[in-house]
C-alpha cells in the first residue's frame, strides 16, 4: 500500500507548496482590504440613515444604499471564511502526506 500511495504523496507536495503561497498571500490581501471595505460600508450606511433620517432622496435610494453598506462589510467575511476552508484543504494533504 506504501508503494500505491507514494507517487500521490510526491504528487502532493508541490500543490500543498502552492496552496500555501497563495494562502499567504490572499490571507494578506484580505486583511488589508477588510479595513477598507469595512470603512466604506460604515460610510454607506450612515448615508442610508441620513438620507432616510432628513428625506434626502427616496427609500429606494436609501435601501440601495443601505444593502450596498452591508454588503462591503460582509464581503471580507466571505472571503476569510473560503480561505479559511482552503486552508483546512492544505491541512488534510499535509496530513495526507505526513501520516
Amino acid at each position: 500500500m506504501f508503494l500505491v500511495k507514494l507517487p500521490f504523496r510526491i504528487a502532493a507536495l508541490p500543490v500543498i507548496l502552492a496552496m500555501m503561497a497563495v494562502h499567504f498571500v490572499a490571507a494578506i490581501i484580505a486583511g488589508l482590504s477588510s479595513v477598507i471595505t469595512n470603512l466604506l460600508g460604515t460610510i454607506a450606511i450612515g448615508t442610508a440613515a441620513c438620507i432616510w433620517m432628513f428625506r434626502l432622496g427616496t427609500d429606494a435610494d436609501a435601501y440601495g444604499m443601505l444593502v450596498f453598506g452591508i454588503a462591503l462589510i460582509i464581503f471580507p467575511h466571505i472571503a476569510e471564511w473560503l480561505l479559511n476552508k482552503a486552508a483546512d484543504i492544505t491541512g488534510r494533504l499535509i496530513a495526507f502526506v505526513i501520516p
